[in-house]
């Protein structure tokens, strides 16, 4: 009769799921559990003690002593057979006695165990991930306080694998309240600076007028000006809110399926009111059969950026966002026939490391933000974004993600 392969628990797949919750497979080892299986060992006294993790086809060793081997193929693992219901401790006395084990190939050949005994380490879940064992080549058995021992040694176990996920997601909340205050404290710098010096000559504007210091003329022409600051400011807390929101949110963790062309026929829809009112032309190039996984208000936020600054900059003209698979990566271009840049200009803005005034072919005013919050995005999406333009012949963004 050949060798027992171990039976799969019912609740392998929960069980999984558990193992996989507690991020521990394939870590780098680490002296507390390494010091675990040292101590199994000489409490034991057999050369050979592993903490092993069973996962769908192998069992992994997070800690061994007396065995060079990292991992093993699960259907020859003695840990798997403990995983079973009832089984406090798996103990085999003699191997080569036993029509479970007599010709597995770990008996037959290294490690020769003759003598195996493993406790499964049971979270508070109540899954059994794996086992602390101890194993040698000679027929053994322990006595009962070795055998208390081990049981101790295993729960101490659990408790560590708990307390190592704790800490991380402890780490993990540290350092999303660290990034949500960064966040807050850029919004209200930028808030101080963009928001608040065109609000203030508003302000001051509506007190002269307030005390007849104006003349008809200079209010009707400050009042022009203001039309296009609010705008601007309206554009600036647009990106600043959407930004903000995706930082402390954390919706750069979720992805999609999305649709690419019908992604940018929704953008240029929107847009299609403000372009109208400057003669602009807006063409939808995007490939139809272009989908990709990716971060969907992420992209929206990119690809409005880029078209509402296609349009500020354009007059009378076309604006056009053009996509294609382009082998591993997805080739997007937002392309115009606006005032363009000159190759000085265009290495002061691709170079800037704050944002700065311009203002659009119908004096609209920008703050520079939003070119670089797209910079910023595109980088978290793991692409990568290139400037072209000309003065007087337009820009064309072109931007690549990964397919």
């Amino acid at each position: 009769m050949p060798m027992v392969i171990p039976s799969i628990p019912e609740n392998e797949q929960d069980r999984l799921r558990e193992l996989y919750r507690l991020e521990i497979l394939d870590t780098a080892y680490e002296e507390e559990f390494d010091e675990i299986v040292q101590l199994a060992s000489r409490i034991c006294q057999v050369p050979i003690s592993l903490i092993s993790l069973v996962e769908a086809s192998r069992q992994w060793f997070k800690a061994r002593v007396g065995l060079d081997a990292t991992e093993t193929p699960r259907d020859v693992s003695f840990c798997a057979h403990a995983l079973v219901p009832d089984i406090t401790m798996l103990e085999v006395e003699d191997a080569k006695l036993d029509e479970r084990f007599y010709d597995n190939p770990l008996v037959l050949s290294d490690p020769n165990i003759r003598f195996y005994a493993g406790v499964p380490l049971v979270t508070r879940n109540g899954y059994k991930l794996g086992t602390l064992c101890v194993i040698d080549s000679k027929p053994h058995k322990l006595n009962e306080e070795q055998g208390f021992f081990l049981k101790v040694l295993g729960n101490q176990v659990v408790k560590m694998l708990e307390m190592r996920i704790i800490n991380k997601e402890s780490e993990r909340q540290k350092l999303l309240i660290e990034q949500q205050n960064s966040t807050q404290n850029r919004i209200i710098s930028i808030i101080a600076h963009d928001i608040r010096n065109p609000l203030s000559s508003m302000k001051q504007a509506m007190d002269m007028d307030a005390f007849n210091q104006l003349s008809i003329e200079d209010w009707s022409m400050i009042r022009k000006q203001f039309v296009h600051q609010i705008g601007g400011t309206i554009d600036l807390l647009n990106n600043i809110v959407e930004w903000g929101t995706l930082q402390i949110s954390g919706a750069a963790q979720v992805t999609e399926r999305v649709h690419l062309y019908e992604l940018v026929a929704d953008k240029l829809d929107v847009a299609r009111l403000t372009a109208s009112l400057k003669k602009i032309e807006l063409v939808n190039l995007a490939d139809e059969s272009i989908f990709l996984h990716t971060h969907p208000d992420i992209l929206n936020f990119i690809l409005r950026n880029l078209l509402s600054n296609a349009i500020k900059f354009t007059h009378q003209g076309s604006v056009s966002i053009f996509a294609q698979r382009d082998k591993n990566q997805i080739h997007i271009a937002v392309s115009d026939t606006g005032i363009g840049m000159c190759e000085e200009a265009l290495q002061d803005l691709l170079g800037k490391k704050i944002a700065r005034t311009s203002y659009g072919t119908n004096n609209e005013k920008g703050s520079g933000l939003g070119l670089m919050l797209v910079q910023e995005f595109i980088t978290s999406l793991h692409g990568s974004l290139r400037i072209e333009s000309e003065q007087g012949k337009g820009t064309t963004v072109h931007l690549y993600l990964p397919a």
